[in-house]
């Protein structure tokens, strides 16, 4: 071949290189290495430049064997590229194996290809087996005990399959997608600044690896944590910060999600939100959303985000403001007494006086506000949630069955404190609750001692009752005689005794 026309394709060579590293380029991951290409051409110009000045001797040997040893290692390479390819084509992940196994098969080809040159030329002798060492020390590296760590480290991870190319991990604290792995380090692409992160694979081997694409690369789970005021209720917050995570579009499995409390921290209760995305690329953006959607419904719920401050607020300034929540509450509970039917019979003042009396109560998720089997001290208005009616199961059954639901205005444990016999069923909170509690000492100053009062309660008990268990008119008038009968007696006995 001409010797310019070998300098034309030298290079050439250095311009399919460039596009193939070139991500701009839609085809340059099928353009092959170009290194052995290289050097087999830099070895033909040298060849025909000692035979141009007629120069003969072992120097244009080891030109010739390097020219074709080179050519046959590049064909090897341009092979392996294309099964890579494929592979990653047909793979279920679309992704090639680890580049490491290539890397292996590439220096097997060579110390195959070299050795068969020497053995051609008669030349694989002590001094030839020296060079193929020689060869082998200069792909693979110096030889020194980190770089034979770090390929031992590659072979360990790599049998074990603790990660595979395309997998999102966290080595050493850095995270990133995984894009290749080489017998000498790790490549790691960080979306979040776009930068390529390179681990020596002794590292990996030495360090806590997370892999977060496993057991499945079909969702991905993240957490973040959010610090909220010790004034809002903790099962409060949790509802709200769950509607967040519910109605964001990026996240899946919602059912899946859920919300610690994880500490109390100096100025706010910090909660964790653990949840799952499809897409881990997008997780930063993901948090961020997340972070603006429960600022948005924190304050639509009349709390805020706290400043991370010191308290200085004196004795009289803690009193105020516990004296505006509490007149905040009592109104609340005014509000939906005054709308509810059994306490018709009652004046403003006469309701305004319970909710002085008696106190309003907040519980939390699955706690236990009455149990089923406790005598009844006192009866109950949701103000804020829904509680669940629980009775133990019968027979041979286990557990507990729920019988209804109870939302804002319903009233229980009213007979059981009317008459203070055991409690029927047990009432359970389901998320975030406010009940007013009314005590038997209230019934007894805002009912007992009122005729009228007692009278219409009555009535409206005995109706409710009728409509339960579908009474008739001569048995509802029964029922409502009885209770008030049972009602005196019930009272006389508990105060008299005090």
């Amino acid at each position: 071949m001409p010797l310019f026309l070998l300098v034309l394709l030298w290079l050439l060579t250095f311009v399919l290189g460039r596009a193939r590293r070139s991500h701009s380029f839609r085809y340059g991951r099928w353009i092959p290495g170009m290194l052995f290409f290289r050097v087999s051409l830099t070895a033909a110009i040298l060849s025909r430049l000692v035979l141009l000045f007629e120069q003969q001797g072992e120097a244009l040997i080891w030109l010739r064997l390097v020219e074709i040893g080179a050519l046959y290692v590049a064909l090897v390479e341009v092979v392996l590229d294309f099964c890579w390819i494929v592979l990653a084509r047909f793979s279920r992940r679309k992704v090639a194996p680890p580049r490491i196994l290539k890397d292996l098969l590439l220096v097997g080809a060579v110390m195959v290809v070299v050795a068969a040159q020497l053995q051609s030329q008669g030349l694989l002798t002590t001094l030839g087996s020296a060079a193929v060492l020689g060869g082998l020390a200069f792909v693979v590296g110096p030889g020194t005990a980190s770089q034979i760590s770090n390929i031992s480290s590659a072979l360990t991870f790599q049998v074990e399959r603790q990660f595979s190319v395309g997998d999102w991990v966290e080595i050493d604290g850095c995270v990133g997608r995984v894009e290749t792995v080489s017998w000498n380090s790790a490549y790691l692409y960080d979306n979040a600044r776009d930068r390529m992160i390179i681990l020596p694979n002794s590292v990996i081997d030495t360090g806590k690896v997370i892999n977060f694409s496993r057991p499945t690369a079909r969702r991905y789970q993240l957490d973040i944590v959010m610090g909220l005021p010790y004034e809002a209720p903790p099962g409060k917050i949790i509802a709200i910060l769950s509607a967040v995570l519910d109605q964001h579009p990026s996240v899946v499995d919602a059912q899946d999600s859920y919300i610690l409390v994880e500490e109390f921290s100096d100025s706010s209760i910090n909660y964790r939100l653990w949840f799952f995305i499809e897409d881990y690329m997008q997780r930063a953006v993901i948090k961020s959303s997340l972070f603006a959607d429960a600022w948005y419904a924190v304050h639509r719920a009349g709390y805020s985000f706290p400043y991370p401050v010191e308290d200085t607020r004196t004795f009289a300034d803690t009193e105020r403001r516990e004296g505006e929540l509490e007149q905040q509450l009592q109104d609340e509970s005014f509000a939906v007494l005054r709308s509810e039917l059994l306490f018709e019979s009652l004046n403003d003042a006469q309701i305004r006086d319970i909710v002085v009396h008696d106190p309003v109560l907040s519980f939390g998720d699955a706690e236990t506000i009455v149990r089923e089997g406790d005598v009844g001290g006192s009866m109950y208005v949701v103000l804020e949630g829904t509680c669940s009616v629980h009775v133990k199961a019968s027979g041979a059954q286990q557990g507990q069955i729920q019988l209804a639901e109870l939302c804002q205005g319903a009233v229980f444990g009213e007979m059981a404190a009317l008459t203070d016999e055991p409690r029927k069923a047990s009432v359970l909170a389901k998320g975030h609750v406010m009940v007013q509690k009314i005590s038997q000492r209230t019934i007894n100053d805002q009912f007992l001692k009122n005729g009228d009062a007692m009278e219409a309660f009555a009535a409206v008990m005995a109706n409710r009752e009728s409509r339960r268990r579908e009474f008739s008119l001569d048995q509802t008038q029964t029922f409502e005689l009885d209770l008030i009968e049972r009602m005196r007696k019930t009272f006389a006995r508990l105060f008299s005794a005090s």
